[in-house]
C-alpha cells in the first residue's frame, strides 16, 4: 500500500476529485491505496457526476463510461457498454468554410 495517494477524474475541473477532504468536497484529500499499474481498474463507491445519470454527456468529447452492477452475491453485471468514439463523432460536422 502507498499512503498519501489522491485520485482525480479526467475533466481537469476544480471539483474533479474522487478523494476530497472529508467535509470539504473542493479540497484535495489523500487516501491509502495499492500502487496502481497501467490497466488497473479502480472501483469508486460514490462516483457523483461520473455516473451516467449525472454526467454531462460527451464533455470534452469523452465517451460515456461503462457501468456495472454488483449484486448481493458479489457477481458483476455489465449494465452500460462503453460508448464508441464513432458514436460521439457521428454528430460532428465541418462547415464548408473550413474545408
Amino acid at each position: 500500500y502507498c499512503a498519501g495517494m489522491s485520485t482525480v477524474g479526467h475533466c481537469c475541473e476544480s471539483g474533479d476529485l474522487m478523494t476530497p477532504e472529508e467535509g470539504e468536497p473542493e479540497a484535495l484529500g489523500e487516501r491509502e491505496m495499492r500502487k496502481a499499474a497501467i490497466g488497473d481498474i479502480i472501483v469508486m463507491d460514490g462516483s457523483g457526476a461520473y455516473c451516467a445519470g449525472m454526467s454531462t454527456k460527451n464533455y470534452n468529447s469523452f465517451p460515456e463510461a461503462p457501468e456495472v452492477l454488483v449484486d448481493d452475491k458479489g457477481d458483476v453485471h455489465l449494465i452500460r457498454s462503453r460508448q464508441p468514439y464513432e458514436q460521439i463523432w457521428s454528430n460532428e460536422c465541418t462547415p464548408d468554410i473550413l474545408n
